[in-house]
């Protein structure tokens, strides 16, 4: 009795997780379509008011200096140096009337959002068959390693491109005076994140070549 009380349970879990997904799916969509939407809107209004382009950057060294200065005792005229800022990282905020660089910009916004509906949808897949009492289908560790991969492969390609574009848009812009360069942003937790799916997706494969031997057996 308690054992069908716990699948039960698991089962209205996954059917509250699908629902949350099936709205997030949703609304996903509906940013993806308003941002293709105002699209033409915005060229076709001639683009005179510009459009925004963040990049990230990072400070080089000698460029900022701090205030951290200490006074050695019995000599007031010797000062020395407790802090020194070796470099620094932030964003670039740019504003901009290229058309081709807001079309690259939104197709990069574009991509982001097709990689995440693809991941809510390998998602929903696998709560749709565990609230129809399939948990350890066939089909979902596939479902769960090819949504590792997508994870590694998306932060990957995110930083790489992020690069790009910050390298790109310096070789255009004139900074005087300080040091900036293009960073790489390492995105490390979703690669930690990619990494612990794809374990959880092996995890997952020796349960269900369990469940299929005990299936046989019995």
């Amino acid at each position: 009795m308690s054992e069908e009380i716990g699948t039960l349970d698991r089962r209205m879990l996954a059917r509250g997780l699908k629902i949350f997904l099936d709205i997030l799916f949703y609304l996903i969509l509906l940013v993806g379509v308003l941002l293709v939407g105002s699209l033409p809107v915005s060229v076709s209004s001639g683009y005179h008011d510009g459009w925004d382009l963040i990049v990230p950057v990072t400070i080089g060294e000698g460029s900022l200096r701090p205030r951290l200065n200490l006074e050695i005792a019995q000599d007031s005229q010797a000062v020395f140096e407790v802090a020194r800022i070796r470099d620094g990282y932030g964003k670039l905020h740019l504003f901009h009337h290229n058309l081709s660089l807001c079309l690259l910009n939104a197709a990069f916004i574009i991509l982001i959002l097709a990689v995440l509906l693809w991941a809510i949808t390998l998602l929903r897949r696998i709560l749709a068959t565990t609230v129809g009492g399939h948990p350890f289908h066939p089909s979902n560790p596939r479902r769960l390693n090819l949504l590792g991969w997508i994870i590694l492969a998306a932060s990957v390609l995110a930083s790489l491109l992020q690069y790009l574009a910050s390298r790109w848009v310096l070789t255009r812009v004139e900074i005087i005076n300080i040091p900036v360069s293009p960073v790489i942003q390492s995105n490390k937790e979703w690669v930690v994140c990619g990494l612990l799916v794809l374990v959880l997706a092996a995890i997952w494969k020796q349960a269900v070549q369990m469940a299929e031997e005990q299936a046989l057996t019995v």
